[in-house]
């Protein structure tokens, strides 16, 4: 049995396990064996497969591809652990080469705004429910920032400063990770534009709270503005 892992932007999302004689399909669907919840990944994107010790990957018709040193694949082709293997905005790599990349990283990689689909945001004419009325500045010393206050979250603290985007839900592909039942893979997104921040929600059996108030549309951050989601709460300060 072998293991290999799926990196975002040197980041591991996924490990799995692989046996002699397994197919393992990759997609974004239910169906797929290994699921990553993104919009740039088909429902059932890619397959790899390992008979008599030898790797074999598969595109099944995706949208974005699976290239193989930059060629795109289509029908089964064998490849080997120094192949460079792309599945759409994705790699794949043997677990220990994701291990010691993921050990040489200090930054935490944020995912594009476009890799998850937006379901609702209003650009022009939303009213705030905050009631901090401190102005955002990216010249804080450490902020912005998302601090957990309370409930089962991480990372404790996480510098936003310099992104565009940050995504916050159950999946481990998010910069801020919120457990609990009904939390979407991607609850929610922190956005920064026009030099302003805006939390977007997204799809959830889970509401999302700002300042104690349900939200379903984009809403502006101001300081101290606090976010609910479960038993959760994090502050954006």
């Amino acid at each position: 049995m072998e293991e290999w892992t799926i990196m975002l932007q040197e980041r591991p999302i996924k490990t799995f396990s692989i046996k002699n004689g397994e197919r393992v399909t990759i997609g974004r669907g239910s169906e797929a064996n290994v699921v990553i919840d993104n919009t740039a990944i088909s429902r059932v994107h890619a397959a790899l497969e390992m008979l008599n010790g030898v790797y074999f990957i598969s595109d099944l018709k995706s949208l974005n591809g699976t290239m193989v040193n930059g060629e795109k694949v289509s029908e089964m082709v064998p490849v080997s652990p120094n192949d460079t293997i792309n599945i759409g905005k994705f790699r794949l790599v043997p677990a220990t080469t994701g291990d010691r990349q993921a050990s040489s990283s200090s930054s935490v990689a944020s995912m594009d705004l476009d890799d998850e689909t937006v379901f609702v945001t209003s650009k022009k004419g939303t009213s705030g429910t905050s009631t901090a009325k401190q102005p955002l500045s990216d010249n804080a010393k450490e902020g912005p920032f998302i601090v957990v206050l309370q409930g089962h979250a991480h990372p404790p603290r996480l510098s936003i400063k310099g992104k565009s985007s940050i995504k916050i839900g159950k999946d481990a592909s998010c910069e801020v990770v919120v457990g609990g039942w009904f939390v979407a893979a991607a609850q929610c997104y922190i956005i920064k534009r026009d030099e302003k921040f805006y939390i977007v929600p997204q799809r959830s059996w889970a509401s999302t709270n700002l300042n104690g108030l349900q939200i379903k549309e984009e809403r502006p951050l101001h300081l101290g503005d606090i976010i609910e989601i479960r038993s959760a709460k994090l502050q954006f300060g």
